[in-house]
């Protein structure tokens, strides 16, 4: 049975977007919320009389703002928007994408500040409910709006396009007949409401969150792991546990990497062979306390946007005037995205260097490249796949927000590439997972070729899991079908390696 959400316009938050989109549930509108759209709606249609020029409403939209639609027109214009606007390319956004897209969509017109029409907004919540999800398509948008993903909700309204349903896609047409249901007739701004949002980035944005989430988990526990196999020193996270600000950056990292060596022996206050670990092991807890905090600060701005209208014009329900905005600029999500890929990027290379040390014989006392027989080559070659990998992270971390182009005849000429910077961030976090894949087959196969060491709670269930996957290499093997096989797993995280630390989990 379908669970229940309710939604008012204004308390949406992250986890009840990625819940909805994943799983099974029914929302619900408030009934305040209704009002509140109704109000709006008659707002709008008063001013559709009149003779005072709104954008986007009796006025063509960018730098045909100075073109006037007549009464008579409404219709085929809002149409023709639709249209204009089906400019996106690419492959179509998944499904569970395109029904966050929805859910935020719905609940940005709750909160009354668009004047769309009463029975697009219901409309909306039948397609929720209903598991008719439209297929959008995701290239074309610079970061002021997402209009020409959007412009394909639009097209599905009409009923036109294609949609998901039960499990396949299907002409829009279709489905609405075997669902009984009539494409929508636009009236006055409903078009520009419709395509206006950015309610496909701000999707995006939560999902790269919540998978940021989890690769950090993933990380701390992997490089727990790599800890115990060098033998290496944990006073870094102790004396941040005992010394670092509440609820910092610092404190989370320290937490939870000796949370997960709860039991092991570098607890112990053994007799080291390293008086100070290298950097890449000795810094970790403060360079995770960077993605700690540039996590935290992109999720604080991303939440909040979820209750703040990106609507352009606004209808004011206070002063009932419609306002020219610039609600749906996106910098700051953007900037916080190049410091989240940011911080990515340093614990990346961080984590390579782990691996040429887990290979180098002088630094662990173990057999070179980790090779149990002098026959073996060992993971000698993996290195290169490390590097490469972390070589494309660099690479896409290069700046992105400050290009852009003046386009529409100049009149828009700043953007911030915002859907842009999150395909950067969604490759760095794939190409993170498979260098968190090696350097985990690497730190498992070092435990194996160590003296036995009592692991801790976290790590230990860490190398079980591992173990489930991938065997003990007595001998060279296909090094590619392993790193596949455990990068799957760190990325569908079926198995609970990060559920079992309180990652990002449903």
């Amino acid at each position: 049975m379908a669970q229940k959400i309710k939604l008012t316009g204004f308390d949406l938050q992250i986890i009840d977007v990625l819940r909805v989109a994943r799983g099974d549930f029914e929302v619900e509108l408030d009934e305040i919320a209704i009002e509140r759209v109704k109000k709006s709606r008659q707002i709008v249609l008063d001013k559709a009389q009149g003779t005072e020029k709104i954008y986007g409403l009796n006025t063509g939209v960018g730098q045909n703002k100075d073109q006037t639609i007549a009464f008579a027109e409404f219709e085929k214009f809002n149409r023709n928007l639709i249209y204009s606007h089906l400019v996106a390319i690419g492959d179509p956004v998944n499904e569970i994408q395109a029904r966050a897209v929805l859910l935020i969509k719905l609940n940005s017109f709750l909160r009354g500040n668009s004047g769309v029409a009463e029975e697009i907004v219901l409309f909306l919540q039948i397609l929720l409910n209903r598991r008719i999800t439209p297929m959008m398509k995701a290239t074309s948008s610079i970061g002021e709006s997402d209009l020409g993903t959007l412009a394909f909700l639009g097209l599905v309204l009409l009923g036109e396009g294609k949609v998901y349903y039960q499990g396949e896609l299907q002409p829009t047409a279709d489905v609405f007949a075997k669902e009984k249901l009539q494409p929508i007739i636009l009236g006055p701004k409903d078009g520009l409401s419709i395509v206006s949002s950015n309610a496909y980035s701000q999707a995006l944005s939560i999902f790269a969150i919540d998978e940021a989430q989890r690769l950090l988990s993933n990380m701390e526990l992997i490089y727990s792991l790599t800890l115990e196999a060098v033998d290496g020193n944990v006073t870094p996270f102790l004396w941040y546990k005992k010394s670092a600000p509440q609820q910092s950056g610092y404190l989370h990292a320290a937490e939870r990497v000796l949370s997960n060596l709860a039991g092991s022996y570098l607890l112990d206050e053994h007799s080291r062979t390293s008086m100070q670990d290298p950097l890449s092991f000795r810094n970790f807890p403060s360079v995770a306390a960077s993605l700690y905090d540039a996590i935290d600060y992109l999720e604080r701005i991303v939440a909040s946007h979820l209750y703040i209208s990106d609507e352009n014009p606004y209808v004011d329900l206070e002063t009932d005037a419609i306002l020219s905005t610039c609600n749906y600029d996106t910098t700051s999500v953007a900037l916080a995205l190049e410091m989240v890929n940011t911080a990515l990027s340093q614990l990346a290379r961080m984590s390579v260097f782990r691996i040429i040390k887990l290979g180098d014989s002088s630094f662990t006392h173990l057999p070179r490249f980790l090779a149990a027989t002098e026959q073996m080559l060992g993971f000698q070659t993996l290195q290169k796949t490390a590097v490469r990998l972390e070589v494309q992270i660099n690479d896409l971390t290069n700046t992105t927000t400050n290009n852009f182009y003046p386009i529409s005849s100049g009149i828009e000429d700043y953007a911030t590439n915002l859907l842009l910077i999150l395909t950067k961030t969604s490759q760095i976090l794939s190409y993170f997972n498979y260098i968190l894949a090696i350097e985990s087959l690497s730190a498992a196969q070092a435990i194996d070729l160590g003296k036995e060491k009592r692991l801790g709670i976290g790590s230990q269930h860490l190398y079980n899991t591992l173990r489930t996957l991938v065997p003990f290499l007595s001998q060279d093997y296909n090094l590619s079908e392993l790193v596949e096989k455990i990068a799957a797993e760190l990325i569908a995280n079926t198995s609970g390696i990060a559920a079992s630390q309180g990652a990002a989990q449903l």
